[in-house]
């Protein structure tokens, strides 16, 4: 059986276990199919016909035309998944392909990618042991004929042997030592590097992080034979280090090991790099691309930034040192293959899991491909080659522009400082990832280490932009509403009637209180009048981030508005909110009996002298102290918020009031906001 198809355990620990059981006899929570019914017990679902494949007929078979997804409840009796996964015999050789996926408890513990019409069933085993809850996940790019069928799929308490602690690479050049707790992220930037590397490395996470603006993403160096050098670089950047050791000579072709990436990390989209590249701008569009493509696509550069090259045989025969008969020999039978006219760089090269697990199936199923590339050690750079053929054979290739990978062994770039960084043009146009490929290494010598010389580089992710989720889901609930949802809100009119938004660009006096809250650490605020809702969710996003953050809004009136606001946040953000139905003095004198502690409070309820002098004594003994009381409305027309702030200066509290210069650009029209430490002045 092919390793590939093969997944590690899930962390936690079976409960006892039972007899095997085919999925026909087991509870089917949820089906969707991309076409007619679910097959059970060999129904092939449509047409009145039985599953067959390869002229075999199968009594227990579940017939799911992608894309599907099947779930069933486990409770936690069995310990592997068992199967095979292939076509039914209706769909002609070729005519359609698909990746099937084992997901225990919501995690991906075993894959069989782009299987094709026409193949032979693939095994595919998986570990779930202690699992609640089993999916099988079928996706594809061709929905036309997609008559995917998993055959004889069932669950028992044998264990699966596990494979050692390392996994072999998808041609063989070195063995990945996988880390006990796999690295995980939604978005992951991957490189390889060995000792004679190390500076370039630096340079590369240095620039990766000063211009790529990917903060939050996970950042993995696979280190070839464990280079200290390398180990030292990646913790200087917070990078996870991933070891490997050497199973073939040191050569160009150890590229290889980041074609197997998806299998070592878990992650939703890869973006992949030489160690000889300086990144010199945003990264981000490059994620959004990957996105945006077709599932399974990976997205690369031409070889030399240009069309020199006609056709993947034309390639083979003139740069690799190949016959054109070389593409049949690895690949069994050649399917037009030959004639794939994008031949790529893969210095940089992105995808999504799909594509990425995939490509690293792909090529593990080639005929011996690391002797081909073997053979010819005057051509080092032949695993190009088998990435190029993996391409065409998948059809997934999709080409970028030359700026995301000017390679320097055939181009030359204009570079210059400029407004305090370094920018690099080609043909007049900008560079955004420069490869110092080949003979290119040597070029340009007085921009290299300029990164790398630096000692403390900017780091991390913090907690997230989530004032831009909050924006984002805010824009989508005004769509609908239109901006006078914003009436009783920071940017209501004076008048208690409308709305207006100066600068809809950042909405910057929601994102004073989103900065100001999350400047000041604040975890657990709490705020009364909740309205639509649009405050309550502004301050979510300051502390969804954080662990315990907690909102808790005071209103007794309810209003359908703020629920559809809130659904529509990020789930984090939604789950941070806690709505309590009362009025605010009930609420906050029950909160303080209670022994409930916040670091800041937001009083924008009644604004009369009386009830926001009241709500303020109850906010100081809720609020820490040094913590954060702010008061909205200070300046509206007809009311006495002013009097109770100077009350709360009679008592010893400094009062801050903004909002009110006499000139420079209006934002609100004449509301105001107070903003008070927690702690009484002392006497002078």
């Amino acid at each position: 059986m092919p390793p590939h198809d093969i997944a590690h355990p899930v962390a936690g620990s079976a409960g006892p276990t039972r007899p095997p059981a085919y999925l026909d006899a087991l509870p089917l929570i949820h089906a969707e199919v991309g076409y007619g019914a679910l097959g059970r017990d060999g129904s092939l679902g449509y047409e009145g016909k039985a599953v067959m494949v390869q002229g075999r007929t199968y009594a227990h078979a579940l017939s799911a035309h992608a894309p599907a997804r099947l779930s069933f409840r486990l409770d936690g009796g069995y310990t592997t998944f068992r199967c095979e996964v292939g076509f039914n015999d209706d769909v002609h050789s070729g005519v359609s392909h698909c990746s099937f996926a084992v997901l225990a408890d919501g995690h991906q513990v075993g894959t069989a990618a782009h299987v094709v019409a026409g193949d032979r069933p693939r095994p595919l085993v998986a570990d779930v042991a202690g699992a609640q809850r089993l999916d099988l996940v079928v996706t594809t790019s061709r929905w036309d004929y997609c008559h995917s069928v998993w055959l004889d799929p069932q669950v028992d308490g044998v264990p699966l042997v596990t494979p050692s602690e390392g996994i072999v690479d998808c041609m063989g050049r070195t063995e990945i030592i996988v880390p006990a707790v796999r690295p995980r992220g939604a978005r992951c930037i991957a490189t390889l590097a060995t000792g004679s590397y190390a500076s370039m490395l630096d340079d590369l996470l240095g620039s990766l992080f000063a211009n790529g603006a990917c903060q939050d993403a996970l950042v993995v160096v696979f280190s070839v034979d464990d280079d200290p050098a390398c180990r030292r670089i990646a913790a200087k950047y917070g990078a996870t280090v991933i070891p490997c050791k050497l199973k073939a000579p040191l050569g160009v072709s150890v590229k290889a090991l980041l074609y197997s990436v998806a299998r070592v990390v878990d992650a939703s989209a890869f973006l992949c790099l030489d160690a000889d590249m300086l990144v010199l701008q945003d990264l981000r569009p490059l994620f959004g691309a990957i996105e945006a493509c077709p599932a399974g696509s990976i997205l690369a550069c031409r070889e030399g930034n240009g069309g020199g090259y006609r056709s993947l045989e034309h390639v083979l025969t003139t740069a690799y040192g190949g016959r054109a008969s070389d593409i049949e020999r690895l690949l069994g039978a050649e399917k037009g293959e030959g004639g794939y006219p994008l031949v790529v760089n893969d210095g940089l090269f992105a995808g999504g899991r799909t594509a990425l697990v995939a490509l690293d199936d792909a090529i593990a199923r080639m005929r011996n491909a690391a002797g081909w590339v073997e053979e010819r050690r005057d051509v080092p750079y032949r695993n190009q080659f088998i990435f190029n053929l993996a391409l065409a054979q998948l059809g997934c290739g999709v080409e970028l522009d030359p700026a995301w990978n000017l390679q320097l062994h055939v181009q030359n770039a204009a570079l210059a400082w400029h407004n305090g960084r370094i920018t690099a043009t080609w043909n007049g146009r900008a560079v955004r990832v420069l490869h110092f490929s080949g003979a290119g290494r040597h070029k340009y010598p007085e921009w290299r280490n300029l990164f790398a010389r630096v000692g403390e580089p900017l780091l991390g992710g913090g907690d997230g932009d989530l004032y831009s989720d909050f924006l984002a889901a805010l824009r989508a609930w005004l769509g609908r509403l239109g901006a006078s949802a914003l009436t009783w809100s920071f940017y209501g009119m004076s008048d208690g009637k409308s709305a207006r938004v100066r600068d809809p660009s950042i909405l910057p006096l929601l994102a004073l209180l989103h900065y100001i809250v999350r400047a000041n650490g604040c975890v657990r605020v709490l705020e009364t009048g909740t309205a639509k809702g649009v405050s309550a969710a502004c301050l979510a996003s300051a502390v969804a981030g954080r662990d315990g953050g907690r909102v808790v809004s005071f209103d007794p009136a309810p209003q359908a508005e703020r629920l559809e606001l809130w659904q529509a946040l990020p789930a984090p953000m939604t789950a941070a909110i806690e709505q309590r139905a009362q009025g605010s003095l009930e609420g906050m004198a029950a909160a303080l009996a209670a022994g409930e502690r916040y670091e800041a409070a937001l009083l924008d309820s009644i604004h009369v002298e009386d009830h926001v002098w009241a709500e303020f004594q109850l906010a100081s003994q809720l609020v820490c102290p040094g913590g954060l009381i702010l008061i909205h409305d200070v300046r509206l027309r007809n009311f006495t918020v002013e009097q109770a702030l100077k009350r709360i200066e009679a008592a010893g509290y400094g009062v801050t009031r903004l909002w009110t210069a006499d000139a420079g650009v209006i934002e609100d029209d004449h509301l105001g906001l107070a903003v008070i430490e927690n702690r009484r002045r002392k006497e002078s």
